[in-house]
C-alpha cells in the first residue's frame, strides 16, 4: 500500500471525524481501506481523474486508440499520475458524482445525507471506489436473535474501465460485519462506463430499491420461521454447498451452524465429503447461533464466510449467491 497516501488521508482537514476501520479487500489485486464519517468530510478525501492523451513523450504523437486515465492531485504534496489506459468511447464517471446523485435520491424520501453514517472504500490511487451510506434506524430490522440488520446502500465504480458501476440495497448485522444482499432491493444499474452512461437515473434507482424494502424483510421474517433439521442440512452441504461453492467454503459453513465457530481445514487434499474434513477450530463467530435452528442463521453463516474472501468482487459475488442458496435448501428440506 501507497503509505504516503495513508498517511495524507488521515489528515484532518475538516471538523468532521474520520475513522480508518479496519476492514481491508482486494481489488484487482491491489489491497482497498475504508474511511468511515459524514460524507461532508469523506468527499475531500476522493480524488478526481481526468482523460488524457496517451503519449510515450509530452512532444510525442497521441496513440489514436486509446486515452489515459490520470489522477489529479488532492493535496500539494501529490503530483498527476496514470492510473490506467481505456477506450476512446469511455465515459469517466468520477466517484463523487456518483454519490452524489446517490444523495439525491436519498433526500428525495425525507432523508438528511449530511446525518448518515458513510463509508468510503480507496484503492491507494483511488481508481475503485465503495461507497456505503447506512440508513437511519427507523429503517433497520431487529430479528428475533437480537442482532440489529442496518439497511445499507452501497455503490461501485471504477474509473480505469475495468469494473461496472453498481449500485444496491443491503442489509448489515452489526455484530459480525455481515452483509447480506437478499435481492429484491438490488439495483438495476450495471451499466457499462461509455458515452451512454447516465448517472441521472440513479435517483429513480434509489427509490426502486426502497420501495422493494418490505419484500427483503418479509423473506428475512420467512426465514427466521423456517425451522431445519441438521442431519438434512448436513446432506444439503456434502452436495449442493460443496457443488456450489468448494468443500473448504461447505466444511466451514457446516461448523458454524454447529458450533457458532470457524474452522481450518488441517487437510487441504484430504478426501471425503465436507462433513468428515479433518479441521481445527478456530474462533467462535460473534452473533452465530449455537447451533442454527433455521433458515435465517443458516444464511447468517453463508454471510460469515462469504464476508472472508478477499476479493472485493468475489465477495459481493458469493454474498448474491446466498438468496438462491437458501431456496435451494429450502426446497431441500421439504423434500427430505
Amino acid at each position: 500500500m501507497n503509505l504516503l497516501l495513508t498517511q495524507e488521508v488521515l489528515e484532518p482537514v475538516s471538523e468532521d471525524p474520520l475513522e480508518l476501520t479496519n476492514e481491508t479487500v482486494r481489488w484487482r489485486a491491489r489491497d482497498a481501506t475504508f474511511l468511515a464519517g459524514k460524507w461532508d468530510a469523506l468527499s475531500k478525501r476522493i480524488p478526481r481523474f481526468v482523460l488524457e492523451d496517451f503519449k510515450a513523450t509530452a512532444d510525442g504523437p497521441a496513440n489514436p486508440h486509446i486515452r489515459a486515465v490520470v489522477r489529479v492531485p488532492v493535496s500539494v504534496t501529490e503530483q498527476r499520475i496514470p492510473v490506467g489506459v481505456v477506450s476512446n468511447t469511455y465515459g469517466l464517471t468520477q466517484h463523487a458524482d456518483v454519490v452524489e446523485m446517490c444523495l439525491k435520491g436519498i433526500r428525495a424520501h425525507d432523508i438528511d445525507p449530511s446525518m448518515l453514517r458513510c463509508e468510503v472504500g480507496l484503492t491507494p490511487l483511488g481508481e475503485w471506489m465503495n461507497f456505503r451510506a447506512y440508513f437511519p434506524d427507523s429503517f433497520s430490522h431487529k430479528p428475533g436473535d437480537g442482532n440489529k440488520l442496518a439497511l445499507r446502500l452501497e455503490c461501485f465504480n471504477s474509473v480505469d474501465g475495468s469494473s461496472r458501476l453498481l449500485i444496491l440495497f443491503g442489509w448489515f448485522r452489526f455484530v459480525c460485519a455481515n452483509g447480506l444482499v437478499i435481492g429484491e432491493t438490488k439495483a438495476a444499474l450495471r451499466d457499462i462506463h461509455d458515452e451512454n452512461l447516465n448517472l441521472d437515473v440513479i435517483p429513480k434507482i434509489i427509490s426502486e430499491g426502497l420501495e422493494k424494502v418490505k419484500a427483503d424483510l418479509d423473506r428475512l421474517v420467512q426465514w427466521e420461521r423456517s425451522p431445519i433439521e441438521l442431519a438434512k442440512f448436513e446432506g444439503w452441504v456434502d452436495e449442493h454447498l460443496a457443488e456450489r461453492w468448494g468443500k473448504k467454503a461447505a466444511c466451514r459453513t457446516l461448523h458454524v451452524c454447529r458450533i457458532g465457530a470457524d474452522v481450518e481445514l488441517l487437510d487441504l487434499f484430504a478426501g471425503g465429503k465436507p462433513s468428515e474434513k479433518p479441521v481445527k477450530l478456530l474462533n467462535t463467530v460473534p452473533g452465530a447461533a449455537k447451533p442454527a435452528k433455521n433458515l435465517y442463521d443458516v444464511c447468517q453463516a453463508l454471510s460469515w464466510i462469504a464476508m472472508q474472501r478477499n476479493s472485493a468482487d468475489e465477495r459481493l459475488e458469493w454474498q448474491g449467491h446466498i438468496p438462491g442458496l437458501i431456496e435451494n435448501l429450502w426446497s431441500h428440506l421439504e423434500a427430505a
